[in-house]
């Protein structure tokens, strides 16, 4: 089966010209081998760049340690020289000690993963910013705002290093119960406003819910596409209406707004694809009309 490559029509057998760009055919059994042009990778062989090491070595390590080690020196004997104890010199000692674990964690443990390098520096982050806050005075003011927020960002990573995406539901389900728990945590943190249960939990769940129903179409889009858009679209319509449902709801009372007005596009829409994947002559007419 053969196309016309200019508009796209589908070509009868022996066609000479298209029946509706008037343009050439030539089929590539049909050429001479002689004549045939070479793709760019056989004329000419592909050069590989090549990859850089980025782990520091033993060398860099030794002269970042000495780098910092000089001004952390410096800053804690002028501090309890003129105090007689720790005062200020520990937020740029600890600020110092973050600095060369972010910069020498990757040398001092050679054969770790990209994951494990990650996980080492957020957590030494949310060490630092909690360290601060406790050293500051009543503890927490500040600190577990950012840490639970640093907490989710390695949630939402961990979870497509450890389960990669073949597992892709097991990747929703981790980031389900991460943004679960810090909003929750977020909700407690500031004096139970109770917006979790009413609000928060439900507009997350429909959304994993669709994330789930979106990656139990991947094969969709390959094999019918149109059909897959259209799905999309009305999962897209139920998601909105929960939503909007819901936000109402937990604000005065049960009166949706404007998701009705995206059901109103998204639907006949969706109908329309519908009606387009199952009817072979109304697609071919379509693709020829608009040179898909």
């Amino acid at each position: 089966m053969a196309y016309c490559v200019r508009c796209g029509v589908e070509l009868q057998k022996g066609s000479k010209a298209c029946p509706l760009c008037n343009t050439e055919v030539i089929l590539p059994e049909e050429q001479d081998s002689s004549d045939r042009v070479m793709v760019f990778s056989d004329r000419m062989p592909r050069q590989v760049r090549p990859r850089l090491y980025l782990a520091p070595s033993k060398s860099f390590v030794f002269l970042v340690t000495f780098i910092i080690l000089l001004p952390t020196l410096v800053t804690l004997f002028v501090d309890i020289t003129v105090n007689r104890k720790v005062t200020w010199s520990f937020y740029p000692i600890t600020s110092l000690v973050l600095l060369w674990i972010l910069i020498t964690y990757p040398a001092m443990l050679k054969g770790r993963t990209v994951f494990q390098i990650i996980t080492m520096d957020i957590f030494s982050i949310a060490i630092f910013l909690m360290s601060l806050d406790l050293y500051s005075g009543n503890f927490p003011q500040w600190s577990h705002y950012p840490a639970i927020s640093l907490l989710l960002v390695w949630v939402y990573i961990a979870g497509p290093m450890l389960f990669t995406w073949k597992r892709i539901y097991f990747v929703l389900g981790s980031w389900f119960l991460g943004t679960a728990g810090f909003l929750l945590a977020i909700d407690l943190l500031t004096g139970g406003k109770d917006w979790f249960m009413p609000l928060a939990l439900p507009i997350l769940a429909i959304i994993t819910a669709a994330g789930i129903v979106g990656a139990a179409m991947r094969g969709l889009f390959k094999n019918k596409p149109l059909l897959a858009v259209g799905l999309i679209m009305i999962v897209a319509v139920i998601v909105f209406i929960v939503i909007d449902g819901v936000v109402n709801l937990y604000v005065s009372n049960l009166d949706l707004t404007c998701s009705p007005i995206l059901a109103a596009v998204l639907v006949p829409t969706a109908i329309f694809m519908f009606i387009v994947n199952g009817n072979k002559e109304l697609k071919t007419y379509l693709i020829k009309k608009f040179h898909l």
